[in-house]
């Protein structure tokens, strides 16, 4: 009952049962009616929004497997672990009951639960009209990010946006994927215009205008929407060329240990060592543990001198990868997780101008940005001399620079390259299969799950 209570309805349960539980809470403790009616309360609720990001079902765990296992830079060599729900997903066999699946479906719905109820409760509150604004914008950045990832997974999905009760959300339906989408540009232009570009250093982390605006121009390339992918970035580029605020940073001066504090980081999930469920275990960032698992990106596609390749290493038992290898105590790790770099901007860029017209000079400029901060080799007119060959360079680009930053897999689908990498694989293991324990909780089930599972 509690799975799908945390999914539907989150706190608003209204299950007769529950009902007779939640009357004998004491008195002094917080409910949604008494917690979010000032701004303190609008604050915390804030938090909870950025916590859910960190939980296993999402950053600290889940969601990685779905994004890098599912690739071609990443091997789960012990079959049998965890029942074998890993390796599933790695070699194209999981079904609707994966628990990793479910957990990832929840965790992000557990997130946009959160926002809502910002959303829903910031309008009757008074305060700092500018204070709220912001609040209001990192809520919806959070929900985009969140819809973003569960449209690149799963497709259609439900696209929920206020707080519901129990029965209104077994009445929900898949809204299609343009729909979804254009939620996401939705709460991203409008979270672009409430945020500042920077926040103090107390409140270094929180999302910004820079970081609203380079999702947005991601979710324009899922899209194939290169001329708004270009016009959305070039703003964000040129911050990056100024660097004053954000700028190129060579990996291994931003990883595994200055994520915090990295020009080179746009947006990021935050931990702290030690806290409660504020830091996450060092096996969840890649480590090998008893060769679960085994980092496979080949060496031989790095240049020799370049600055990445030993970040990306193959590492022994009970090593984890020099990407993530932050140091850990009692098993616990505080490195954060990036979800937005300013490398990723300019790649995203340059695949635009090139898509939008071969030879743009700010296409090459783009490419050549990485490649000088990871120390590697420049790329000319002469070495690529057309869309394609262009194209095919930033592909390769794309791997090397964000390699196990939870782009791999989504990148594979969404250039046409599945069944190029993957031979033989049906094309509906594009997308994963809707939860069984969503689909049991709805009324409707008709046409509730992916094709062909």
């Amino acid at each position: 009952m509690k799975k799908y209570i945390i999914l539907i309805c989150g706190l608003m349960i209204s299950a007769t049962s529950c009902k007779k539980f939640l009357d004998l809470k004491p008195l002094d403790s917080y409910t949604e009616e008494t917690f979010y009616v000032d701004e303190k309360g609008l604050q915390g609720g804030l938090v909870t929004c950025y916590d859910a990001l960190q939980t296993d079902s999402l950053y600290g765990n889940n969601f990685l497997t779905l994004a890098e296992l599912r690739g071609d830079n990443l091997i789960d060599n012990d079959p049998g672990s965890g029942a074998g729900v890993r390796n599933q997903i790695e070699v194209f066999s999981e079904t609707s009951a994966n628990s990793i699946i479910s957990a990832s479906w929840m965790g992000h719905y557990k997130a946009i639960y959160r926002c809502n109820i910002i959303l829903d409760r910031a309008a009757g509150i008074s305060m700092n009209e500018n204070t709220k604004s912001q609040i209001i914008g990192q809520a919806k950045f959070i929900r985009a990010l969140s819809y973003f990832n569960l449209v690149r997974i799963w497709g259609n999905v439900p696209l929920v946006l206020k707080v519901q009760k129990t029965e209104e959300a077994r009445q929900n339906t898949r809204a299609t994927t343009a729909q979804v989408y254009q939620q996401v540009i939705d709460d991203l232009k409008d979270a672009a215009v409430k945020l500042p570009a920077t926040w103090a250093a107390a409140q270094r982390g929180r999302a910004t205008n820079f970081a609203a605006t380079a999702l947005l121009g991601k979710v324009y390339l899922y899209q194939k929407r290169y001329d708004l992918v270009a016009t959305t970035l070039q703003p964000v580029v040129a911050a990056i060329y100024n660097g004053t605020t954000i700028a190129t940073v060579p990996q291994n001066l931003t990883f595994p240990d200055n994520l915090k504090t990295s020009k080179d980081i746009i947006f990021a999930v935050q931990y702290l060592m030690g806290g409660v469920r504020e830091f996450v275990n060092q096996d969840n960032r890649y480590r090998n543990n008893n060769n679960t698992n085994i980092i496979s990106i080949p060496q031989s596609l790095y240049e020799t001198e370049d600055n990445r390749r030993a970040l990306v290493a193959a590492t022994g038992t009970g090593g984890r990868p020099g990407k993530f290898n932050s140091p850990q105590v009692n098993n616990e790790t505080s490195g954060d997780f990036p979800i937005l770099r300013t490398t990723d901007v300019l790649l995203m860029y340059a695949e635009a101008l090139n898509e939008t017209s071969y030879g743009n000079t700010e296409a090459f400029k783009a490419l050549n940005a990485v490649r000088s901060n990871a120390n590697a080799s420049l790329k000319t007119a002469l070495l690529l001399t057309s869309t394609s060959e262009f194209r095919t360079a930033v592909y390769l680009e794309r791997r090397l620079e964000l390699a196990l930053e939870a782009d791999r897999w989504f990148d594979i689908v969404r250039t046409n390259q599945m069944s190029v990498i993957f031979p033989g694989i049906p094309a509906f293991r594009s997308l994963y299969p809707v939860p069984q324990v969503e689909i049991d909780n709805i009324i409707n089930k008709s046409g509730y799950q992916n094709d062909g599972y």
